[in-house]
């Protein structure tokens, strides 16, 4: 394509106005790398259309790292540039410590252990300095008590903040770099395994020589902010130096401390933010409260680098997330923006879906923020936000029914005779954030007095399509059709906008004349479902027209998944209607549908298949011939979690239909929800693990597939609670290829998910005349996700066994309980020399175990 030929949302103006498409973008990459994608290809008929579909991809890049996580280069804005995310392998919410640095045009991440990988930037950048004929050679070089193998250096011009690349001599603690006469500022970063992570600074001046700079990790001071909370500890944090230009800092890890050098440099600034939240916290078991703080030590860090808050000072508000009529897990990331300077890094914390959160937050200071769903299945762009000191209003997030918003910078349009078709925000809440679900289809047809220029279907979110029109002005008939097939998710599963409108190519990169029609409601609950009383419906059209009067002329709403709608009164004369509706307490869901035009005759019909759940009970569906068979977990073993580290393990199903199997989904639940209960069931919700990537489903043969989904799961920080281990069911849910056929049953298959344990046994004394009596002792014990490692396990049963020396088999001795701290002792008389070891079984919620053998010699 040529220059004149890019669509505009690719341009940078596009950027800084619309933000959520460079998460888009980035998503669609990520899905590549990852290999998520959907093995199906878009359909485009080509000949009929001479359509081009192009991904919408801008200046971001995503990155797979050297430990399985995603760095995403988020989006350029006027007054902060390009933060960015990273997110983490697997299923878990948070990523592993990565120390990242920004300078010369390029910004570098290096998890900890492994080498730095490099992205391009482009907006805010500054170029490095060429190396000059009159430069001399500068060391630099690291002074710790712990080798340094893998580190990050950087050299700035104090005076004109240019940076200058460095040689890093890896696995040294040295590197090396070529500078002209000037004072200079460095930074270097490391971490050391288990003594946390070290941003050192060092002041120096070239003159006339080379010289060696060192850095001294004595000198280093930990860095923080501290709340007058006991019950707040860290989740995760940023911590970074920035400079006109560039920054170099550490992100993620927990509650891993970082260590910097107090400096005093006009024009550079240590700047903290972190994410605090109640301990116990975990990714599944999200904590009620989460503060959200930022400091900046501007020019000078002190010798005690601590930023001390209270709760008293701080911003205080509410934010509820609404659930998807299925309770999954979720992020809300934050990042603070800067004026004119790089901002750093995306962090991120769970949040229960559907769930309250009470959030204290740095008053004064804005914030970017995204909420993902699963974890990042759907994006959400939320507001940028200021909050004053003190209570501010409460902000519901995540409200149905999900559906179109027009985002400015972001329309379909044309360039004389070149029309672009892309709607991006098709996900988005009724509250207007801007979002979409990175799994979701989408079919494009336009055409014009019955013939087609675009027929594509099988498209991601984030591809446009475009195709040659006639230059006269003309009517045209452009369908845009949004599906998602998502287990987490039984809301807005199809989203149909079918325009009319009147085009002519006589104007440069014009936006169509589309009609818009949002909707919104009030009434529902916090999984977006009606209540029996009456509920309220709204819905608004406008026009892209400048200038166009709007007007609403229908709305309807269907309880049958659109196979019968029924009229709700609108006045016909307006460009909106506010309807009140009690909703058949026989509905399980609820879709919505309105016409509206404008006068210049422009028109759409907008539908939202499943707008919002209803009062009836939500039972397994199966819609069609698919069926599902052969669900099993970890192979048909009990998946066994150790107290702390990540266990990994497979569910697979086999799905078939007459038509072939399209797509498949499984998530892992434990608890009942609303749709398995009576209404109004004092039941809490599910808890939920879901797998990091999207299930794979594998044809056999034209009607057959076999799906499989991988779950990390590290116990300690995805559960966090105990009574979480015991019979889990196992979500499954599988569509056909034409399309008409599914089924999503809630609980195809059960399996334990259990603590593991371990069992010893000692005796006393280990030699001993025939006929005296040994003590045998043991002991149970189970692991502890909430304190970690090991607590013993009262009350079980575990059975004493013997076996002769020379025999080849234990026989039972004796049954016996333990006590109140899992220990046991048994006494008996000693006949024959051999082995003395316990069994223990198991349990609903933990593993069977046999300790090992005590040899006790009978004389």
């Amino acid at each position: 394509m040529s220059g004149r030929d890019q669509p505009r949302h690719h341009g940078e103006n596009f950027m800084a106005s619309y933000r959520l498409l460079a998460v888009a973008s980035l998503t669609a990459l990520v899905t590549t790398l990852s290999g998520a994608a959907s093995a199906a290809p878009p359909t485009v008929d080509r000949a009929a259309a001479k359509a081009s579909v192009t991904t919408v991809r801008g200046p971001q890049q995503a990155v797979r790292l050297a430990t399985g996580e995603r760095l995403e280069l988020m989006r350029a804005d006027t007054r902060s540039v390009s933060p960015f995310r990273v997110l983490p392998a697997g299923n878990s919410v948070r990523p592993g410590r990565f120390a990242y640095g920004a300078a010369g045009g390029k910004l570098r991440v290096q998890p900890t252990g492994h080498r730095a990988q490099a992205v391009r930037v482009r907006a805010g950048a500054r170029g490095s300095a060429t190396v000059t004929a009159g430069a001399y050679p500068v060391t630099l070089t690291i002074a710790s008590p712990t080798a340094v193998a893998f580190k990050l250096l950087y050299v700035w011009d104090r005076q004109t903040w240019t940076s200058y690349s460095v040689k890093d001599e890896e696995f040294t603690p040295n590197g090396s770099v070529q500078l002209p006469d000037g004072n200079y500022f460095a930074v270097a970063l490391y971490s050391q395994s288990g003594g946390g992570s070290y941003l050192l600074t060092r002041t120096f001046q070239v003159a006339g020589a080379g010289a060696t700079v060192r850095f001294d990790e004595s000198t280093a001071k930990e860095t923080r902010i501290a709340v007058d909370d006991p019950t707040a500890t860290r989740y995760t944090s940023a911590v970074w130096i920035s400079v006109p230009g560039g920054l170099a800092g550490f992100a993620g890890g927990g509650a891993e401390k970082t260590y910097v050098t107090p400096f005093s440099v006009p024009g550079a600034s240590l700047r903290l933010h972190e994410l605090l939240v109640k301990r116990g916290t975990s990714e599944y078991v999200p904590g009620p409260y989460r503060y959200d703080l930022y400091r900046s030590f501007d020019g000078t860090v002190p010798a005690t680098p601590v930023a001390n808050v209270t709760r008293a000072g701080l911003a205080v508000t509410t934010t509820a997330v609404r659930g998807q009529a299925r309770a999954t897990n979720g992020t809300l990331q934050t990042v603070p923006y800067t004026a004119g300077d790089w901002t750093g890094v995306y962090l991120p914390s769970p949040v229960a879906v559907p769930g309250t959160l009470t959030e204290y937050v740095t008053p004064s200071q804005s914030f970017g923020r995204l909420l993902n769903y699963r974890p990042t299945a759907q994006d959400m762009t939320l507001t940028e936000r200021v909050l004053p000191a003190g209570l501010s209003a409460g902000e519901t997030i995540g409200g149905a029914p999900f559906a179109p918003r027009r985002a400015p910078g972001s329309d379909s349009y044309r360039d004389i005779t070149r029309m672009w078709i892309y709607e991006y925000p098709a996900l988005s809440d009724a509250a207007g954030n801007l979002g979409l679900d990175r799994d979701a289809k989408v079919s494009i047809n336009l055409s014009s007095g019955g013939e087609p220029y675009i027929s594509a279907s099988g498209l991601s979110p984030y591809q446009s399509v475009s195709a040659t029109v006639p230059s006269v002005s003309t009517v045209y008939q452009l369908n845009h059709t949004v599906t998602r097939v998502a287990s987490w998710s039984r809301l807005s599963t199809e989203v149909r906008s079918e325009w009319r409108f009147l085009s002519a190519g006589v104007r440069y990169s014009d936006p169509l004349p589309l009609v818009d029609i949002g909707f919104t409601t009030t009434g529902l609950d916090t999984q977006n479902t009606a209540p029996l009383a009456p509920m309220r419906i709204n819905a608004t059209a406008t026009s892209r027209r400048p200038g166009a009067a709007t007007t609403l002329t229908g709305l309807e709403y269907s309880t049958d998944d659109g196979a019968t709608w029924a009229t709700l009164p609108v006045s016909g004369s307006a460009d909106r209607a506010s309807v009140e509706l009690t909703v058949p307490s026989t509905a399980a869901f609820v879709s919505l549908r309105a016409t509206a035009a404008d006068d210049s005759g422009d028109t759409l019909r907008r539908t939202v298949i499943r707008a919002f759940a209803g009062p009836a009970s939500q039972a397994d569906e199966t819609v069609g011939a698919t069926r599902v068979s052969n669900v099993v977990v970890n192979g048909g073993r009990p998946v066994v979690l150790t107290p702390s580290g990540v266990a990994e393990f497979t569910a697979t199903f086999t799905a078939t239909d007459p038509a072939g199997i399209a797509a498949g989904d499984v998530y892992l639940r434990r608890g009942p929800s609303r749709g398995y209960l009576p209404r109004g069931s004092s039941a809490g919700p599910d808890s939920v693990l879901v797998s990091g990537a999207a299930t794979v489903c594998t044809p056999t043969s034209t009607t057959t597939a076999t799906c499989q989904a991988t779950f990390r799961v590290d116990p300690r920080l995805s559960l966090g609670r105990n009574n979480l281990a015991g019979a889990w069911q196992v979500a499954v849910r599988a569509t056909s290829n034409d399309g008409r056929s599914f089924t999503d049953r809630r609980a195809a298959a059960t399996f334990p998910l259990l603590r593991q344990t371990t069992l010893t046994t000692t005796a006393t004394p280990t030699s001993v005349t025939a006929g005296k009596t040994i003590s045998v002792q043991g002991t149970l014990s189970q692991a502890n996700w909430e304190r970690m490692p090991y607590s013993g396990y009262p009350g079980q049963a575990v059975t004493l066994q013997f076996k002769k020396a020379g025999g080849s088999t234990y026989a039972n001795v004796k049954s016996v309980t333990v006590d109140q701290v899992g220990e046991v002792t048994v006494k008996v008389t000693a006949s024959v020399s051999g082995y003395w070891r316990y069994v223990f079984a198991g349990s609903p919620t933990a593993a069977a175990v046999t300790s090992g053998s005590v040899y006790v010699k009978v004389t």
